[in-house]
């Protein structure tokens, strides 16, 4: 138990303290991968050898690459915002039919809004100002933090998909700095309409850091009269910051366990 708490101290401690020497992206890429291979090893079970799935928030495409050496056949598409990641994922899948990188963020609307990235950090990019701009004292983010900002494409996840003509995927993975719940409602309607209920592989944050704590419940609970189990935030985060497997009720017999998935 003290280790998994000290991993994620680690965690919101690397992504938002000005004092962490900024790294070269792939010092940075080796830093984080064997955190980024255990959320791959927790959704492995639920991705067939051929089967599909969103990379939500894919950065420079660590978890997708990590889940493709595991699942070569399996195809993917990438969403990330900033411009420079994205163009890092379209090089690194050059060449890849099985992979498509959307320069755009996913959530409920369609806009053009700005993220907020920590110049330290090229993990740390949210289009939250509660959170990158939050002063209450249990923040992670110090008032000297840098904050640089780029004007980016948000996109409503069920309408890009529905448009697309995408009527099954096997397993979402999002990681949003805190914008998650905004992606759980626009792949609602989505859910709903195609009668598909992949796993998601979301990052949280704890009830008492969220700014945000109440439209994150409603969130997940929302979720439940889906088929997915119900997630308890008090039994599932350890720390401030983790990641959950939301399973649809005629999915949690298959291989992975039940409930949150290995924090990273």
């Amino acid at each position: 138990m003290l280790n998994k708490v000290q991993r994620l101290f680690d965690k919101v401690r690397r992504r938002f303290a000005p004092e962490v020497p900024t790294r070269s992206l792939s010092e940075w890429e080796a830093r984080h991968e064997e955190t980024v291979r255990t959320s791959v090893e927790a959704v492995l079970p639920y991705l067939p050898e051929e089967g599909m799935f969103l990379d939500i928030g894919a950065n420079i495409g660590i978890f997708t690459r990590l889940l493709r050496e595991a699942r070569p056949s399996a195809t993917g598409i990438l969403f990330e915002p900033v411009a420079r990641y994205a163009e890092i994922c379209r090089e690194r899948f050059s060449g890849d039919d099985g992979i498509e990188v959307v320069h755009a963020a996913m959530g409920d609307e369609d806009a053009v809004r700005t993220i907020y990235k920590a110049a330290h950090n090229y993990g740390a990019n949210s289009l939250m100002t509660e959170i990158m701009f939050d002063r209450r004292p249990n923040s992670a983010v110090r008032p000297d933090t840098v904050i640089e900002e780029e004007e980016i494409q948000l996109v409503h996840g069920s309408r890009w998909l529905l448009g697309r003509g995408i009527e099954h995927v096997d397993m979402i993975k999002t990681d949003t700095e805190g914008y998650d719940y905004a992606v759980l409602d626009g792949l609602r309607e989505w859910l709903v309409k195609t009668g598909c209920r992949p796993v998601l592989h979301v990052e949280l944050l704890a009830e008492d850091y969220h700014p945000l704590a109440d439209r994150q419940r409603q969130a997940l609970d929302a979720y439940v009269p889906l088929g997915y189990q119900a997630v308890d935030l008090e039994r599932d985060l350890s720390g401030t910051v983790g990641d959950v497997l939301l399973i649809p009720g005629e999915r949690s017999s298959e291989m992975a366990p039940q409930g949150s998935a290995p924090q990273s």
